[in-house]
C-alpha cells in the first residue's frame, strides 16, 4: 500500500509491505502517478512499514534516483537497510535507518506544552514527545538551540537520541534521578524558597548572556505579530496604546528561554538543568516575564484546575511562586514594584492569550478567555505608560 503527503517542497511517499517481482511494476506506476502531480517536489521515501525489498524493487528505486538526485529514503529497518548496504545503494542514495521505538504508556507525565509533552521514562531518562507528527525539523532545531545554550554556559540537558513514539517522534535525554522544580513545589508548597532560588538563578544566568544578531529568533517580532492580529478586536484607543508600548520595547540580543516555567528546569544532584529549548530567542526580559505570568497565572486564571494539570500544584501556590520569583529576580523588590512588573508582563501575556483564544473559537472555554483577556488587557493598558523597567 502506498500513501503520500506534501510538506513544503518535499513529497513524502510511504511504502509498506513487500516490493518484489510480483508488484514492483504496479508500485512504480503508482509512484510515477503521485510524482506527476507533484513535479516541483523532491521525493522522500518513508520505509517505516516496508518489510522486504527485492532486486526488482531496487530497480524501481534506481530509476527514481535518476529522475531526482536528492531522493532520500528514511525509517529503514535493519533488515531492509542491510539489503541497501550490500547492494551499494547506501553510496548512491541518502538512506536513514529507522529510529528506535519507545512506548510512554504508564510513564509519569512531567509537563505538557504547546509543542509537546515530557515524560519520565525511567530513573535515568526523560522522553519528550511532539504533537506534530512531522516534527523532525523541530527536533533538529531544538537540539541546535540546546547546543547553542550549552556553548553560552547554560546548564542544558541536550537530547542525545531521536526515537519513534506511536506515529510521531520524540527525543531522549539522560537525567539521572532528576526532578523538576514543579515537583519541588508540589512536595513543599509552604516552603518555596529553595525552588525559587534555583528558578531565579537560572533565568538570571540566561538573561546575562548576549547572543549574536540573528543567532536566535527575535522575540519582539513575535509579540508585534500578536499585537497586529488584535487590531479588529480591541477599541481603537486601547489598540494604539498597545502598539506604542510594544514599539517602545528596545531591540536587544539578551538571551531568552521563551517558555520558562518550572516544568522546564530539572534538578539533578543539586544542579539545575534547563530542558525544552524549542522557544529559545532574544529580546527584552519583559517578554520572558510575560510567558512566566501566563504559565503561573494567566492560563489558569479562569480554571484553577489547569494549574494542577500543568504544574502539579494549586493555583495559589503557583501565584505565590511567581511573585516570590519576581521579588528575588529584582533583589527582594517590594510589593508595589512586584505589582508593576506583573501588570506590565500581563499586558503581553493577555495579548497572547486573547489572540490564541480568538484563533481557536471551538475550544472549550474560548469565549470566556476572550472576554476575560480583553477586559484585563484594556484595564491594565490604562495603568502603565511603559512596559520597561
Amino acid at each position: 500500500m502506498i500513501k503520500h503527503h506534501v510538506d513544503k517542497d518535499i513529497l513524502y511517499i510511504e511504502v509498506s509491505g513487500r516490493i518484489d517481482a510480483s508488484n514492483a511494476s504496479a508500485v512504480e506506476e503508482e509512484i510515477a502517478s503521485i510524482k506527476g502531480n507533484n513535479m516541483e517536489k523532491h521525493t522522500v521515501i518513508d520505509a517505516d512499514n516496508l518489510q522486504y525489498i527485492s532486486s526488482a524493487g531496487l530497480r524501481v528505486i534506481l530509476r527514481l534516483r535518476k529522475d531526482d538526485a536528492e531522493l532520500a529514503i528514511i525509517n529503514v529497518s535493519p533488515e531492509v537497510y542491510e539489503v541497501f548496504d550490500m547492494t551499494g545503494f547506501t553510496d548512491m542514495v541518502k538512506i536513514e535507518k529507522a529510529y528506535r521505538r519507545l512506548s510512554i504508556e504508564g510513564c509519569e507525565l512531567l509537563g505538557k506544552g504547546a509543542n509537546g509533552a515530557v515524560y519520565r521514562y525511567d530513573d535515568e531518562t526523560i522522553v519528550k514527545t511532539y504533537h506534530n507528527k512531522d516534527s523532525l525539523p523541530e527536533i533538529q532545531q531544538e537540539r541546535e538551540n540546546a547546543r547553542k545554550a550549552f556553548v553560552h554556559g547554560i546548564n542544558t540537558a541536550i537530547p542525545y537520541g531521536i526515537v519513534r513514539v506511536g506515529d510521531g517522534y520524540g527525543t531522549v535525554t539522560e537525567l539521572l534521578k532528576a526532578k523538576s522544580i514543579s515537583k519541588m513545589m508540589k512536595e513543599s508548597p509552604d516552603d518555596l524558597d529553595e525552588a525559587v532560588k534555583y528558578y531565579v538563578d537560572m533565568v538570571k544566568g540566561i538573561h546575562a548572556i548576549e547572543v549574536e544578531p540573528d543567532e536566535v529568533p527575535d522575540a519582539k517580532a513575535t509579540v508585534v505579530d500578536w499585537v497586529r492580529f488584535l487590531e479588529p478586536h480591541l477599541p481603537a484607543e486601547s489598540y494604539q496604546k498597545l502598539v506604542s508600548l510594544v514599539d517602545a520595547i528596545p531591540q536587544q540580543n539578551t538571551l531568552l528561554h521563551g517558555d520558562y516555567h518550572t516544568n522546564n528546569i530539572m534538578i539533578q544532584n543539586g544542579e539545575a538543568l534547563l530542558i525544552d529549548m524549542d522557544t529559545l530567542s532574544c529580546g527584552h526580559p519583559i517578554i520572558e516575564f510575560a510567558s512566566m505570568f501566563n504559565a503561573f497565572v494567566g492560563f489558569s486564571e479562569l480554571d484553577h484546575e489547569n494549574t494542577k494539570a500543568f504544574l502539579g500544584c494549586t493555583f495559589e501556590t503557583a501565584g505565590k511562586f511567581w511573585r516570590k520569583a519576581i521579588a528575588a529576580y529584582f533583589d527582594n523588590a517590594d510589593e508595589e514594584f512586584i505589582s508593576s512588573i506583573e501588570t506590565k508582563a500581563s499586558i503581553i501575556g493577555y495579548t497572547r492569550l486573547l489572540r490564541r483564544a480568538i484563533r481557536r473559537p471551538d475550544e472549550e472555554g474560548s469565549a470566556q478567555i476572550i472576554e476575560n483577556s480583553r477586559k484585563k488587557l484594556i484595564e491594565n493598558l490604562e495603568k502603565v505608560d511603559t512596559l520597561l523597567f
